[in-house]
């Protein structure tokens, strides 16, 4: 079973993902808070990342900038979901970073699950 991290700090978002991830067969853990979020890719070692730009106190970017400083868990890929509007003009650094691809919010949960199947397979 792949496994899936998911980096969000709306509760209600969190919740929403780990149901349909889990309906399709996904093995799903939550970071709500930044601040526990690499501690949270180090345990259980996610097959992928979906990760919201703008959390409290570190934001996605930096984030990303931190697990690209630790090569056991650099290779990870990720899948940004955010409401930030700049991020697709900002893709190329982000895809410098590890982004797969940018869903912005309210994103379609159909196109979410195809990119995760593109990602990372069933």
């Amino acid at each position: 079973m792949k496994k899936i991290l998911i980096a969000d700090d709306d509760f209600a978002i969190a919740e929403l993902l780990t149901q349909a991830l889990a309906e399709e067969g996904y093995e799903t853990y939550k970071a709500v808070q930044s601040l526990r979020f690499l501690d949270a890719v180090r345990d259980h070692k996610p097959d992928l990342i979906l990760l919201d730009l703008m959390m409290p106190y570190l934001e996605g970017r930096d984030e990303l900038t931190l697990m690209k400083m630790d090569p056991t868990i650099a290779n990870i890929p990720v899948i940004v979901i955010t409401a930030h509007a700049d991020a697709r003009q900002e893709e190329e650094e982000y895809r410098k970073l590890g982004v797969s691809a940018i869903l912005l919010k309210p994103f379609d949960l159909e196109r979410l699950l195809q990119l995760i199947r593109e990602t990372i397979g069933e």
